[in-house]
Protein backbone atom coordinates (compact mmCIF):
# COMPACT_ATOMS: atom_id res chain seq x y z
CA UNK A 1 0.00 0.00 0.00
CA UNK A 2 2.77 2.19 0.68
CA UNK A 3 4.58 1.51 -2.45
CA UNK A 4 1.13 2.63 -4.06
CA UNK A 5 0.48 5.75 -2.30
CA UNK A 6 4.18 6.72 -3.20
CA UNK A 7 3.52 6.16 -6.81
CA UNK A 8 0.10 8.42 -6.47
CA UNK A 9 2.43 10.69 -5.09
CA UNK A 10 4.52 10.70 -8.07
CA UNK A 11 1.94 10.52 -10.68
CA UNK A 12 0.33 13.87 -8.70
CA UNK A 13 3.71 15.79 -8.98
CA UNK A 14 4.14 14.63 -13.22
CA UNK A 15 0.80 16.65 -13.59
CA UNK A 16 1.49 19.72 -11.63
CA UNK A 17 4.24 21.39 -14.78
CA UNK A 18 1.39 20.55 -17.19
CA UNK A 19 -1.00 22.35 -15.21
CA UNK A 20 0.95 25.52 -14.55
CA UNK A 21 1.83 25.85 -18.68
CA UNK A 22 -2.02 26.11 -19.08
CA UNK A 23 -2.17 28.87 -16.48
CA UNK A 24 0.73 30.87 -18.30
CA UNK A 25 -0.52 34.18 -19.39
CA UNK A 26 0.22 34.64 -23.44
CA UNK A 27 1.35 37.87 -23.44
CA UNK A 28 -0.33 38.02 -27.43
CA UNK A 29 -3.60 37.17 -25.85
CA UNK A 30 -2.80 40.36 -23.43
CA UNK A 31 -1.98 42.63 -26.28
CA UNK A 32 -4.68 41.50 -28.40
CA UNK A 33 -7.27 42.22 -25.54
CA UNK A 34 -5.47 45.49 -24.76
CA UNK A 35 -6.40 46.77 -28.20
CA UNK A 36 -9.75 45.42 -28.26
CA UNK A 37 -10.74 47.43 -25.17
CA UNK A 38 -8.64 50.49 -26.45
CA UNK A 39 -10.96 50.18 -29.42
CA UNK A 40 -14.16 49.60 -27.55
CA UNK A 41 -13.04 53.13 -25.22
CA UNK A 42 -12.38 55.04 -28.39
CA UNK A 43 -15.79 54.28 -29.96
CA UNK A 44 -17.62 55.20 -26.45
CA UNK A 45 -15.88 58.25 -25.57
CA UNK A 46 -13.44 59.83 -28.25
CA UNK A 47 -14.89 63.15 -28.77
CA UNK A 48 -16.87 64.43 -32.05
CA UNK A 49 -14.78 66.78 -33.55
CA UNK A 50 -11.62 65.63 -35.38
CA UNK A 51 -8.67 67.08 -33.30
CA UNK A 52 -10.55 65.82 -30.17
CA UNK A 53 -10.50 62.22 -31.24
CA UNK A 54 -6.86 62.30 -32.91
CA UNK A 55 -5.87 63.32 -29.37
CA UNK A 56 -7.89 60.50 -27.71
CA UNK A 57 -6.69 57.93 -29.93
CA UNK A 58 -3.02 58.69 -28.61
CA UNK A 59 -4.51 57.44 -25.31
CA UNK A 60 -6.88 54.69 -26.21
CA UNK A 61 -6.70 52.32 -29.41
CA UNK A 62 -3.35 53.54 -30.95
CA UNK A 63 -0.12 52.55 -28.54
CA UNK A 64 -1.66 48.65 -28.22
CA UNK A 65 -2.34 48.93 -31.88
CA UNK A 66 1.49 49.86 -32.70
CA UNK A 67 2.14 46.91 -30.12
CA UNK A 68 0.15 44.48 -32.59
CA UNK A 69 1.48 46.15 -35.83
CA UNK A 70 5.15 45.50 -35.08
CA UNK A 71 4.57 41.96 -32.98
CA UNK A 72 6.64 39.27 -33.93
CA UNK A 73 6.82 36.50 -31.73
CA UNK A 74 4.52 33.47 -31.99
CA UNK A 75 1.32 33.26 -29.71
CA UNK A 76 2.21 30.56 -26.69
CA UNK A 77 -1.02 29.66 -26.41
CA UNK A 78 -3.79 28.35 -28.59
CA UNK A 79 -6.37 31.07 -26.92
CA UNK A 80 -3.31 33.55 -27.95
CA UNK A 81 -3.04 32.12 -31.40
CA UNK A 82 -7.16 31.94 -31.65
CA UNK A 83 -7.42 35.79 -30.53
CA UNK A 84 -4.63 36.96 -33.31
CA UNK A 85 -6.37 35.04 -35.97
CA UNK A 86 -9.82 36.71 -34.80
CA UNK A 87 -8.16 39.94 -34.87
CA UNK A 88 -6.62 39.31 -38.69
CA UNK A 89 -9.96 37.94 -39.75
CA UNK A 90 -11.90 41.42 -38.29
CA UNK A 91 -8.85 43.89 -39.28
CA UNK A 92 -9.44 42.27 -43.13
CA UNK A 93 -12.84 42.76 -43.04
CA UNK A 94 -12.47 46.46 -42.52
CA UNK A 95 -9.64 47.56 -44.92
CA UNK A 96 -5.81 47.17 -45.44
CA UNK A 97 -4.62 46.74 -42.32
CA UNK A 98 -1.45 46.56 -40.47
CA UNK A 99 -2.14 44.04 -37.67
CA UNK A 100 -3.66 41.23 -40.39
CA UNK A 101 -0.13 40.07 -41.49
CA UNK A 102 1.65 39.92 -37.78
CA UNK A 103 -1.33 38.59 -36.06
CA UNK A 104 -1.62 35.34 -38.96
CA UNK A 105 1.90 35.25 -38.80
CA UNK A 106 1.98 34.82 -34.89
CA UNK A 107 -0.84 32.38 -34.94
CA UNK A 108 0.64 30.19 -37.79
CA UNK A 109 4.01 29.80 -35.25
CA UNK A 110 2.05 28.35 -32.63
CA UNK A 111 0.55 26.24 -34.94
CA UNK A 112 3.91 25.30 -36.49
CA UNK A 113 5.43 24.96 -32.85
CA UNK A 114 2.19 22.94 -31.81
CA UNK A 115 2.75 20.58 -34.50
CA UNK A 116 6.25 19.81 -33.35
CA UNK A 117 5.43 18.93 -30.13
Amino acid sequence: MAASSAAAVIGVAGIAPIAAHAAVADPLLTAVAAFRSGMADYNANAPQDDPGANAYSLSSWKPPHAVLANWTAPATTRDGAMAALRLAVDEEETGDSPLVGPMMRAALAYLEQEGAL
